[in-house]
C-alpha cells in the first residue's frame, strides 16, 4: 500500500466515527426531550395567571338592601289625598271672640321653644312618620310619634289648667283632637299594618292628625291671643 493510502484510512475511521457518535446523541437528546417536557409540565391544563384568570378577579356581592325592600316600604300605602295643614287651621278667625286668659301671653311664649323642639325631633306634616303616605305610617315609628304628640297635647293643657273653661277654645279643642288620635292609632294597634281596608283607612285618618299635632297646637297658642 502506497503512504498516500495508508495515510487517509485513519481521517476515514476518525470521520465515521464521528458521525456514529453525533447521531447517538441525537437519539438520544430526541429521545429525552418527550420525558423532559412531561417532567416540566403539570398534568392539567396551563391555568391562566392571577391577572388574567376570570376566577381570580372578585365578583361584586350586590348589596343587601337590593335583595330585600325594607320592612317599612313592604307595608300598605294610601292612596288617598291628604290635604296639608293649612286646611285645618286659622278657622277660629271667623269665629267671635270669647273670653280672654289674663296669662295668654306667657303661656304662649312658653310654648314657642317646646312646640319647636318637638316638631324638630319628631317631625310634621309630610315630614311626619305617621303621614300617611310615607311607608312608615302604619309602623312602630309613628306610634311613638303618636305617643309623643299626645303627650304634648297633654303638656299644652297642664299649661291651662287653671283658667277659665271658657278660655283657648281653640286650643282645648285641638289638643282633644290629637290625644283621640294618638289614643285610636294605639288602640286599633295601627302600627302592626291591619289587614282590612277599612281598618287601614282609619289607621291613616288618625296618623294624618298625629302628623299635624304641633302646628295644630301652635295654631291653639295663637288663637288664645285672640281670645278664640
Amino acid at each position: 500500500m502506497s503512504r498516500t493510502g495508508r495515510s487517509k484510512q485513519p481521517a476515514v475511521l476518525a470521520i465515521a466515527t464521528a458521525v456514529a457518535a453525533a447521531a447517538a446523541l441525537a437519539g438520544c437528546s430526541s429521545a429525552d426531550a418527550p420525558a423532559d417536557r412531561a417532567g416540566a409540565s403539570p398534568s392539567g391544563p396551563p391555568s391562566a395567571s392571577a391577572s388574567t384568570s376570570p376566577s381570580a378577579v372578585p365578583t361584586p356581592s350586590a348589596p343587601a338592601s337590593s335583595s330585600a325592600a325594607p320592612s317599612g316600604a313592604e307595608g300598605p300605602h294610601s292612596t288617598r289625598g291628604w290635604p296639608d295643614v293649612f286646611t285645618v287651621i286659622q278657622k277660629w278667625k271667623d269665629q267671635p271672640r270669647g273670653t280672654g286668659a289674663p296669662d295668654a301671653e306667657a303661656v304662649h311664649s312658653k310654648s314657642v321653644g317646646v312646640l319647636n323642639d318637638a316638631e324638630s325631633r319628631y317631625g310634621s306634616e309630610k315630614g311626619s312618620k305617621c303621614w300617611p303616605e310615607r311607608p312608615t305610617s302604619l309602623t312602630p315609628l309613628c306610634a311613638e310619634n303618636a305617643a309623643k304628640a299626645a303627650g304634648t297635647a297633654k303638656t299644652s293643657l297642664s299649661w291651662i289648667a287653671h283658667e277659665d273653661p271658657r278660655t283657648f277654645t281653640t286650643l282645648r279643642a285641638n289638643a282633644d283632637k290629637v290625644t283621640k288620635a294618638a289614643e285610636f292609632y294605639a288602640s286599633r294597634s295601627c302600627a302592626g299594618a291591619p289587614a282590612g281596608q277599612a281598618e287601614r283607612d282609619a289607621c291613616w285618618e288618625a296618623g294624618w292628625t298625629v302628623a299635624q299635632a304641633y302646628p295644630l297646637l301652635r295654631d291653639g297658642f295663637n288663637a288664645g291671643l285672640q281670645a278664640r
